[in-house]
């Protein structure tokens, strides 16, 4: 069956959450490619991240995750220079956006604003407003 019939597809199911990558309307999985395209170390700590989430519901150090507060309920996974961006769900669930390369201080507006639409397009899909 063609992704675009999904809406996630599981990334690492938890004892506490579910930890999932989004796939868009045209069938994309923006966070599983860009995870796909760096270092199998940096896949690693990443996947290390997940789990811990996913399995003990909160990581406390904010060098590694934390929530972006000039967002709309964006948090960040970090890995060296790597970001991954996501929401939480209802369900237990944390809804993986995309990644990308860091490059200042900063977490770049624009890199948030394509988060939090995909969580909005995530959420009309999911039919809650």
């Amino acid at each position: 069956m063609p992704l675009k019939n999904y809406i996630t597809v599981l990334a690492y199911d938890g004892d506490v959450f579910s930890i999932e990558f989004l796939v868009t309307r045209s069938g994309e999985v923006p966070a599983q490619s860009w995870l796909d395209s760096i270092s199998l170390s940096a896949q690693q700590k990443f996947a290390a991240l997940f789990t811990r989430l996913g399995d003990h519901g909160k990581i406390w150090n904010e060098k590694k995750f934390k929530h972006l507060t000039e967002s709309d309920q964006i948090f960040e996974f970090k890995v060296d220079d790597g970001r991954v961006l996501a929401f939480f769900f209802i369900g237990k669930r944390v809804i993986l956006t995309h990644g990308f390369k860091k490059k200042g201080k900063k977490t770049p507006k624009g890199e948030i604003a394509r988060a939090e639409g995909y969580k909005k397009e995530f959420e009309e899909r999911n039919n809650h407003e």
